[in-house]
């Protein structure tokens, strides 16, 4: 018998997979598949969370330089204030920034004067997101 006859009759004597092994590779495949499902449900979470901060941090960010571009002069850094309301809405009577689809963020400010060393003022913003975690910058200001 040459090689190609055999492989042949091998071919012919094979029937392919049982329902048994056909329906235990498919049970393997779906545990896998929700496995990455969890995974993308997770990851997605992540994102959003990590987009919330980011949000925050932006917000922080132009509420300290608006602050820090103010004189030197100016009144506000010459007296201990805190959780001074910030109003980001200006266009309303709002004081808070509703992003379509990010939620409601607040702000409030506060001044430290002589913190650390005298004539220097420690100005802080801290930033409330939709769920309630916070974002806050610190910065130091000379004033005369």
């Amino acid at each position: 018998m040459n090689y190609v006859s055999h492989l042949q009759q091998k071919l012919k004597s094979q029937q392919g997979f049982s329902l048994v092994e056909l329906l235990i590779a498919i049970t393997i495949l779906a545990i896998g598949l929700l496995g990455i499902a969890g995974l993308q449900v997770q990851s997605i979470r992540y994102n959003a969370g990590a987009n919330t901060r980011s949000v925050a941090i932006s917000i922080a960010q132009g509420v300290m330089e608006e602050i820090s571009a103010k004189n030197q002069g100016d009144p506000i850094f010459r007296t201990t204030v805190s959780d001074i309301v910030w109003d980001l809405d200006d266009s309303s009577a709002a004081t808070e920034l509703v992003l379509p689809g990010a939620g409601s963020y607040s702000a409030v400010w506060s001044v430290s004067t002589n913190d650390p060393i005298s004539d220097i003022a420690r100005v802080t913003v801290v930033v409330t997101s939709p769920s309630g975690r916070t974002a806050s910058l610190t910065n130091f200001k000379r004033f005369l």
